[in-house]
């Protein structure tokens, strides 16, 4: 390595517009001929109120909980109970590293570091020598992670004022990382 940033980063306040950054970014790298692999852990809402949050590989083949309510059986986060069924998803998705231009990953937070799986998935990703571009909790701590991201890492915090602007800004970061986007 060059000793330059490897990871774009992406964190702020819930509900600020971090997903919807992401997955523009994704979007446009995979238009350009990048392959992305990872994973989105997207909450799920029944009349109005969110009930858990579903693990999805980025290329639609596995989908799993992560955490729900009352479905799952695993530890706690919050209110939500842990579901084991996400190790799979997770480890589907570190199978596909080696073919990636790009990883990508939404998000990093106290749910998904709190499974060994999906953990042990997310050091994987972070030591894949591939550019990686994550979405993570804004409190984000992890003794492994946080530091290698805050060395490594180029990072945008996501207000309700800059994040229109943000998608392009992030865009430019990953180019500049990634292999697979010319000129």
């Amino acid at each position: 390595m060059s000793g330059g940033p490897r990871f774009v980063v992406i964190t702020g306040r819930p509900g600020v517009g971090k997903t919807t950054i992401f997955s523009r970014v994704v979007e446009r790298l995979r238009s350009g001929g990048c392959r992305v692999v990872g994973f989105v852990c997207p909450e799920v809402r029944v009349g109005g109120r969110r009930v858990g949050f579903r693990i999805r590989s980025l290329d639609g083949g596995m989908e799993a909980w992560l955490a729900h309510v009352s479905l799952c059986s695993g530890g706690r986060v919050g209110r939500y109970r842990l579901c084991s069924e996400a190790a799979r998803v997770a480890e589907y998705v570190a199978g596909l590293f080696s073919e990636a231009d790009v990883i990508a990953i939404d998000e990093i937070g106290p749910m998904e570091l709190r499974m060994p799986a999906v953990r042990n998935v997310i050091l994987k990703a972070i030591g894949a020598g591939k550019p990686g571009l994550f979405v993570v909790h804004r409190r984000l701590s992890d003794p492994e992670i946080y530091p290698v991201l805050r060395r490594e890492g180029v990072w945008f915090w996501v207000t309700l004022e800059n994040r229109d602007a943000l998608p392009d800004r992030v865009y430019t970061e990953v180019a500049r990382i990634a292999p697979c986007i010319k000129g």
